[in-house]
């Protein structure tokens, strides 16, 4: 009856160390405007991409002079996880909107693309989207106190079974 108590507790424990939830970085990839511009970076959103946690979105080339998104230069107000990003400073004069084709998901997602989908406007000059994806970086490594759980569980059934054998 002890070693099943034991083992029942020790399952138990170990299933509470489950994976632990995570923010999702996303990068930019081939992402091109129709005036031969481009689009690199990285935005993070919460586990389930469906708030926007942090970005650093960079534009450059083309008919525009081109622009760092951070939040310290361009406010995400109008943003609408999972299905679309707007990132804009205060004083308006650069906005930026990419529109996931089907919704992000947690691997990443294509740009929708078309006029007014996903685009760039600085002052009086709009450029579209004409290619690109976002994907997800892979999985993180687990958390210190997953690990942790998962090794005392460890070491507690390795004591309990050199206790059963000397006694």
């Amino acid at each position: 009856m002890k070693r099943f108590l034991l083992a029942v507790g020790t399952i138990l424990f170990l299933a509470g160390a489950g994976p632990a939830s995570a923010n999702i970085t996303f990068t930019f990839s081939g992402v091109t405007f129709d005036d031969g511009g481009t689009l690199t970076g990285t935005f993070i959103t919460n586990d389930t991409a469906t708030a926007l946690i942090d970005f650093d979105i960079t534009t450059a080339g083309g008919a525009v002079t081109g622009f760092e998104y951070t939040p310290g230069t361009a406010g995400s107000g109008s943003t609408s996880l999972p299905g679309i990003i707007v990132v804009e400073p205060a004083s308006l004069d650069h906005i930026l909107q990419v529109t996931f084709s089907g919704g992000l998901t947690t691997l990443g997602a294509p740009i929708l693309i078309g006029t007014f989908d996903s685009f760039e406007q600085v002052g009086t000059t709009h450029r579209d989207i004409t290619a690109g994806l976002v994907s997800a970086a892979p999985a993180g490594v687990p958390e210190p106190s997953t690990i942790a759980l998962l090794g005392i569980g460890v070491l507690g059934l390795l004591f309990f079974a050199r206790r059963s054998r000397q006694g």
